[in-house]
């Protein structure tokens, strides 16, 4: 948007757009040269087909039909001969149709499919911070309406360039024949590309605006879709259909704007072809009166510029959507111009066994500057449970999401096994570390599923399911581990969801389990079974706990207590109550439970 602004404002926006057209078209060719190949070849063979046909109908009525009406004499190895010629050339030519739609239709499925890939696969690579600075409806209309609209020019700019040459190829043949009326016919060609210039100027804003507002109302309708119970439960839903009514609308009137102008220059583009052939028609006729040509000519120039009407009003119709085009390749080239973080040189080894941990000075302060944390450091030994405790806002997530190895910290370390947790080979750190989310996560699929994923521990999958309270979930359904959960686990309840991730977790035997209030949602009786049963059953699993229970800061070895990101306090749950503001937490967490 910043480059079309700023080229309209140095007049040579035209540069800009050919330049930006340029960099999509080699972008495709690169990724798929033989479909590319393919179309275009086609669309060659195609155009020269158009003229040969129009020359071969005027041969034969310069031959055959002629003559008939001349003298009544009609030569049949010669009429016969133009008639096969016209129905080989009429073959070739539908063969080749055949060939450039086949190919122009894997060229954009293709491409499409590729740039869909490509985006998905740096969503991946972008670190925590990108996802959360960008809505999830913005990054989803970046994985399937901007690729659409970019593999639009790709798949049909092989037949510009074949109907180009065709206008070329009859350039020439028309200057050669009569140079009168190929100066008519040509006339419409500069005609065309005013008319088209002017309109890209025109269009360029509108095409940009409708890809950005699909994005606002796939954004809108993401967030309604996924707070559906918080919208009936408030009673909302008036409310989220005049949200994304007003963003519809908007959505609406830009594309009114665009397909006004559109229709527009497709009204210009059908007059100019039909006023010429028209103008030559006329002065064909004088032109045939005078004896300058014979009616054959006229008749291939008359049924040439008639067949030139649809491809130049597809032409205009393809160049009509590039605005577009290019605004949903900007939108895609924004994503895949995120530099992900640089692979981990000489990455550090875990070693095997237990492993410790250790915080040293950890500080995070978010872009805008906002700071987070400040010089924590703590200690864990190997095999020990840590508890992290603070009032809301105290950096509890942020601590854990940098000691998940999501969020990098602005400074500071965090070493594992005395290895740099931003060091290590991110499979390494995968296989030997899981975390737990107090708003897990769940996948459409079974039970078995959702805890296995792609994990080879199968034969683990009981034990897990014990560990994490979650056997009567399964066995209370008549499909067992085969039962479907629905889409984010809809069909299961909160503690249900949190227990079958915990057994996510657990299937994969981590050396370091970490824990953000992942048994929230579980009934107390419950939530100490399950951190007994990890302490005892995993003694060697080293376990970090973000929670305010004070049943569960009883069990853990030590608890790090923060204050506005600042560790206030590290020791044993029973030693910080002497602390005014962690007594107070603890026993407002009491009060809150027992009225609830």
């Amino acid at each position: 948007m910043i480059e079309g602004t700023m080229a309209q404002q140095e007049s040579p926006a035209r540069p800009g757009l050919i330049r930006r057209t340029r960099a999509l078209l080699l972008a495709a060719f690169r990724a798929h040269p033989g479909p590319m190949i393919a179309a275009l070849a086609g669309s060659v063979l195609y155009g020269a087909g158009m003229v040969a046909w129009s020359v071969a109908l005027g041969e034969l009525v310069n031959t055959v039909v002629i003559p008939r009406f001349g003298d009544g004499h009609v030569i049949t190895g010669a009429a016969l001969a133009m008639v096969l010629a016209v129905l080989a050339i009429g073959v070739v030519q539908g063969g080749a149709g055949l060939v450039q739609r086949w190919a122009s239709t894997a060229v954009r499925a293709r491409f499409d499919a590729g740039l869909r890939e490509a985006v998905v696969e740096r969503y991946d690579a972008l670190p925590m911070a990108y996802h959360q600075a960008h809505p999830t409806g913005e990054k989803l209309a970046r994985v399937t309406t901007d690729p659409e609209a970019a593999a639009m020019l790709p798949a049909r700019m092989p037949y510009v360039f074949g109907m180009l040459l065709l206008f070329v190829v009859t350039a020439g043949w028309s200057l050669v024949v009569d140079p009168v009326l190929a100066l008519i016919g040509g006339a419409m060609i500069p005609a065309l590309l005013l008319v088209n210039s002017f309109y890209q100027k025109q269009v360029q804003a509108p095409a940009e605006q409708v890809q950005e507002r699909l994005g606002r109302v796939t954004a809108v309708a993401h967030e309604s879709f996924d707070g559906a119970f918080l919208v009936k439960t408030l009673g909302l839903e008036h409310a989220e259909r005049d949200r994304f009514a007003a963003e519809s609308g908007r959505l609406r009137d830009a594309k009114i704007t665009l397909a006004v102008r559109e229709t527009m220059l497709d009204s210009l583009v059908d007059l100019i072809p039909m006023a010429t052939s028209l103008i030559i028609v006329v002065a064909g006729a004088l032109r045939v009166n005078s004896g300058a040509i014979t009616v054959g000519t006229l008749v291939s120039f008359v049924n040439l510029f008639a067949l030139l009407v649809v491809p130049l009003r597809t032409i205009g119709n393809i160049l009509g959507h590039v605005p577009r085009t290019l605004a949903g390749y900007a939108r895609v080239e924004t994503v895949l111009a995120e530099s992900p973080p640089p692979p981990v040189t000489d990455p550090q080894p875990l070693p095997d066994g237990p492993l410790d941990l250790s915080v040293r000075d950890l500080t995070f302060a978010y872009p805008d500057g906002r700071p987070v944390l400040s010089e924590v450091s703590f200690d864990v030994p190997a095999g020990a449970t840590v508890a992290i405790t603070g009032s809301t806002g105290s950096g509890k997530t942020t601590l854990f999401l940098a000691l998940a190895g999501l969020l990098p910290p602005s400074g500071g370390s965090v070493r594992l096994g005395g290895a740099d947790l931003y060091r290590i080979a991110a499979a390494d750190r995968a296989a030997a570390c899981a975390a737990v989310f107090q708003e897990p996560f769940i996948f459409a699929g079974t039970m078995a599923e959702n805890v296995l994923l792609d994990s080879p521990g199968s034969e683990r999958l009981t034990d897990a399911l014990r560990l994490a309270a979650a056997t009567a979930l399964v066995d209370g359904r008549p499909e067992g581990l085969d039962t479907r959960v629905g889409e984010r686990g809809v069909k299961l309840s909160g503690g249900e969801r949190q227990r079958l991730a915990l057994a996510r977790a657990l299937v994969r035997r981590p050396r370091l389990l970490l824990l953000d209030d992942a048994t929230s949602a579980v009934d107390a009786t419950t939530r100490q079974e399950i951190m007994a049963g990890l302490a005892a059953e995993l003694p060697s699993t080293t376990t970090i706990v973000v929670t305010s229970s004070p049943a569960t800061l009883a069990l853990a070895d030590t608890v790090v207590y923060l204050d506005r990101g600042r560790v206030a306090g590290v020791g044993p749950h029973a030693d910080l109550l002497r602390i005014d503001a962690y007594d107070r937490l603890t026993r407002a967490y009491e009060r809150e439970r027992v009225v609830a």
